[in-house]
């Protein structure tokens, strides 16, 4: 298993792969029982008859909140944290390292921290010894926003891994948004990444 921890100022990731237990609790005629997704039950009626159940989780779900809105694998495990006051964050990430953080600001206009956002992202793999190359970048929502910053690319001999940096902003409120994936694993990993960009609202 990789584990990939980053600390910023403001933002906090750590993808780590968990053991699935009975997180989940089902109640029946009263009865409630802990239950764990995938695994088979049995009930009996008050008649005698045994019935079998399963928990299952849809292969595609909806996260939403008062700010924005998305769909991700139902595998994909989704946190969200309040960073401070007036500013929360939601992170999606795999046991690979590859998924998004969406920063939501309720107070400031978020428009001018994707360059700050980019350097306390790529400072340690710099100070290691990656090459960093910037480029502008953009993404249309289907509601029409135009989330603007940075594609970043950081190269290392053979390795590569690659960062966008967006954000939208209105009158003292917006969203931030980052992505991330290693070269290694982008023919696997890219869906997740794409479902999100699909399916993104902000509210």
């Amino acid at each position: 298993m990789r584990r990939y921890t980053l600390f910023v100022p403001g933002l906090m990731l750590c993808a780590i792969s968990l053991a699935q237990g009975e997180n989940y609790q089902i109640t029946i005629n009263g009865q409630t029982s802990d239950v764990a997704l995938g695994s088979e039950y049995s009930f009996t009626t008050p008649s005698g008859e045994k019935l079998k159940y399963t928990i299952t989780k849809k292969d595609i779900v909806t996260f939403e909140d008062d700010m924005v809105s998305f769909q991700h694998k139902g595998a994909l495990t989704v946190s969200t944290t309040k960073i401070d006051e007036g500013i929360d964050q939601v992170l999606a990430v795999t046991a690979l390292g590859t998924g998004y953080i969406i920063q939501e600001y309720d107070g400031m206009d978020p428009s001018t921290l994707n360059d700050l956002m980019l350097q306390e992202l790529t400072k340690e793999d710099i100070s290691y010894g990656y090459e960093l190359v910037k480029e502008d970048y953009s993404k249309v929502l289907k509601g029409g926003e135009t989330l603007k910053g940075i594609k970043a690319t950081l190269t290392y001999k053979t390795e590569e891994k690659y960062y966008t940096i967006t954000s939208y902003g209105a009158r003292d409120k917006g969203v931030l948004v980052i992505t991330m994936i290693d070269k290694e694993y982008q023919a696997k990993e890219t869906p997740v990444i794409d479902l999100l960009w699909e399916s993104l609202a902000v509210k």
